[in-house]
């Protein structure tokens, strides 16, 4: 009876995950509805690394995103970014999601490159770990990669594009049964009016589910202070968050609200190292 009520809540909070996965990562790309793929910031090395080419400094971040207050569906985020004048930018991070009964963990490497400052693309490679706290159900494992492409179409506007597994590779479960990684594409694109306040839309595909679409706006009040909305359709939630700088160091803080679920805290800390010379 105890490994059925383990495989149920463990199959209740994947299927809730999934509904509701995004590869948007930080309190901004949080804030604004989950869009992220044609934001250029920190965490473009986890939400779209062909955005990264245009990220000219190096740093280090936390993100944590309480998913709807509960530690069985939460994911923890350490990233790490290093951008080296004409040689291009890397970023390694590991991402955890779950508890001890059931976990995913990730973990990635990227490189990305800008050329004539207007396209930017990046290759990704990640090892996915699956795994049950009871070991009658075992693990899972296997390797994949991502995609990203960032076009510059002007200074103000810019299209983003990124696909994640799109050779659709599978998982080793711990029967030597093969699983199918999501497939997900990444399409939007975003637009700075008076470099203060940013748009930015968003579609996102997974081959298993249904379109996926969102919306999110941020206003900088001063290079301190910034506020941030979104929404995410049709699995309707919206969020809203603020950011605060102090030289190199970033806090921003963001929560949404999904309709049926309920809450999801999130938090982001930044320390942005002197740029390369980039």
């Amino acid at each position: 009876m105890r490994k059925v009520l383990l495989f149920v809540s463990v199959l209740i909070s994947t299927v809730s995950y999934a509904w509701n996965r995004s590869f948007a990562f930080g309190g901004k790309s949080k804030a604004m509805g989950d869009v992220s793929v044609a934001l250029v910031d920190f965490w473009s090395c986890n939400n779209n690394q062909g955005a990264l080419g245009f990220y000219n400094k190096s740093g280090i971040g936390i993100h944590y995103d309480n998913r709807y207050l509960l530690t069985s569906t939460s994911t923890m985020l350490l990233s790490g970014v290093y951008s080296a004048d004409k040689v291009g930018s890397f970023a390694l991070n590991a991402q955890f999601y779950g508890d001890h009964n059931f976990g995913k963990i990730q973990i990635g490497a990227a490189y990305a490159r800008t050329f004539a400052n207007v396209f930017g693309v990046a290759l990704q490679f990640d090892y996915l770990y699956n795994y049950f706290g009871n070991d009658y159900y075992g693990h899972k494992s296997g390797f994949t990669f991502e995609v990203g492409f960032l076009g510059q179409i002007t200074p103000n506007f810019s299209l983003g594009l990124h696909l994640y597994n799109p050779a659709r590779l599978k998982m080793v479960t711990y029967n030597d049964t093969k699983e199918y990684i999501p497939t997900l594409i990444r399409f939007g694109g975003a637009y700075i009016f008076d470099k203060r306040c940013t748009l930015a839309l968003e579609v996102e595909k997974d081959l298993d589910m249904p379109l996926s679409f969102g919306g999110g706006v941020e206003y900088v009040f001063s290079k301190y202070f910034s506020l941030r909305g979104g929404v995410r359709y049709p699995k309707f939630s919206c969020s809203l968050g603020v950011g605060f700088r102090f030289k190199q160091c970033s806090m921003d803080i963001a929560s949404s609200y999904h309709a049926d679920l309920g809450f999801s805290p999130q938090l982001s800390l930044l320390y942005e190292f002197n740029s390369s010379g980039k």
